[in-house]
């Protein structure tokens, strides 16, 4: 017989910023991610094409909150309803913003999700 893991839906999972990237805080309360550049392809252009280590990507207010909110235990409901609280109706559609928001952080690696 197999083992299945309980099922999860996205609500309840609790995402988190990866390793290499970090979250800093800017003068005017937006933020900007700071992405270390690891993969053999950028490694290679960092030696001998002299490019950067880090990208850097620039966050609307939206954004840095959420990014701001990820914490230990918060999931993405208690992310959206501390986006609302904070934003109030100029968040609306909250909850399909932030989940494309975090469909955008996983796919490009900056985002895992908290072990069970």
């Amino acid at each position: 017989m197999f083992n299945k893991k309980k099922e999860r839906n996205l609500l309840e999972l609790v995402p988190l910023l990866a390793n290499h990237v970090e979250l800093q805080m800017k003068d005017g309360g937006k933020g900007v991610l700071i992405v270390q550049r690891a993969n053999w392809a950028e490694r290679f252009s960092i030696r001998f094409l002299k490019q950067p280590a880090f990208r850097t990507i620039q966050m609307d207010e939206y954004g840095t909150y959420a990014l701001s909110q990820m914490k230990d235990d918060a999931t993405v409901t208690d992310l959206a309803n501390a986006m609302s609280a904070h934003f109030g109706e100029d968040a609306e559609p909250v909850l399909p913003r932030l989940t494309k928001f975090i469909q955008i952080l996983e796919s490009q690696e900056w985002l895992i999700w908290k072990d069970e």
